[in-house]
């Protein structure tokens, strides 16, 4: 079973900010940037998880995994500077 019509709206949506919040770090290294993009990249991982079986025979996946590949490597990336401090 695919995504319906709601599941995959929410979880392009919240792609979506992740990726927007991804560009904005990059942009600005604001921390207020690097806030959005945790709470974003945490809110699609989330998002991920309650439809994870529904997924698996969507058509999308390979975009969805492309699309929040840069947003979660940088969400990491920060995670893993914050230990080294």
């Amino acid at each position: 079973m695919a995504l319906n019509k709601e599941q995959r709206e929410g979880l392009e949506s919240s792609i979506y900010d992740a990726h927007f919040a991804a560009n904005k770090f990059i942009e600005s290294g604001k921390d207020i940037h690097k806030k959005l993009l945790e709470i974003s990249v945490n809110e699609a991982i989330q998002t991920l998880e309650a439809v994870k079986d529904e997924i698996k025979d969507d058509d999308m996946v390979g975009n969805y995994k492309i699309h929040l590949l840069v947003p979660l490597q940088l969400y990491e990336l920060i995670k893993t500077r914050k230990t080294d401090d």
